[in-house]
């Protein structure tokens, strides 16, 4: 990069952490305060109670990892800096705003600054966590789409959707002579 720094925008992301039991937890608190947040959730099977039931239980698939919108850089250090980590979220009984808690969390530094994660760097987990939903969630791009295909080999790739045939998809990229078939849960929009 030979020195240069990267103009942030506001589509960008900074990283949030914090105990790994609790990523999710402050993953939802900031969502319901506002924030463009996201971390990769996937479903995961445990046993549970004497009998050990199976049961479905949705999980952080990054522990201690979430990520929030850099526009909200200010507000959200105010907030982790807060003694109690308190925020304004909308009480629809009470129809008012009301003082909620928060799990603890913190903004990850790099130096002297916040690194910023843009949307493509984000691809990848986007992808692990799109594998691991059930086939009528994932979505299925039409014949014409443009998609990117982020996996190795194929990365930075903008090809066009030939057709569709259950959970794969035959996209034609410039200089290959057919189509390569993919899943198509690991495509991603081109734009």
């Amino acid at each position: 990069m030979s020195g240069q720094v990267r103009q942030i925008r506001a589509t960008d992301w900074c990283i949030v952490r914090t105990a790994g039991a609790g990523t999710l937890g402050v993953h939802d608190a900031l969502v319901e305060a506002g924030y463009d947040a996201w971390t990769p959730v996937g479903t995961v099977i445990k046993r549970v109670g004497r009998e050990r039931d199976r049961v479905e239980q949705r999980a952080a698939l990054l522990p201690t990892f979430a990520f929030v919108r850099y526009d909200r850089l200010p507000d959200l250090l105010d907030l982790a800096r807060s003694p109690g980590q308190v925020c304004q979220v909308w009480d629809s009984e009470a129809r008012r705003m009301v003082a909620k808690g928060m799990p603890h969390f913190s903004v990850f530094r790099y130096g002297k600054g916040y690194p910023a994660v843009t949307d493509r760097e984000l691809d990848r987990l986007r992808q692990i966590e799109r594998r691991g939903k059930p086939v009528d969630q994932v979505r299925i791009f039409q014949p014409d789409e443009d998609v990117r295909y982020p996996s190795l080999g194929f990365e930075g790739l903008i090809g066009k959707v030939e057709r569709v045939k259950g959970r794969y998809a035959f996209v034609s990229f410039s200089g290959f002579d057919i189509p390569v078939k993919v899943y198509a849960g690991s495509l991603l929009p081109a734009a």
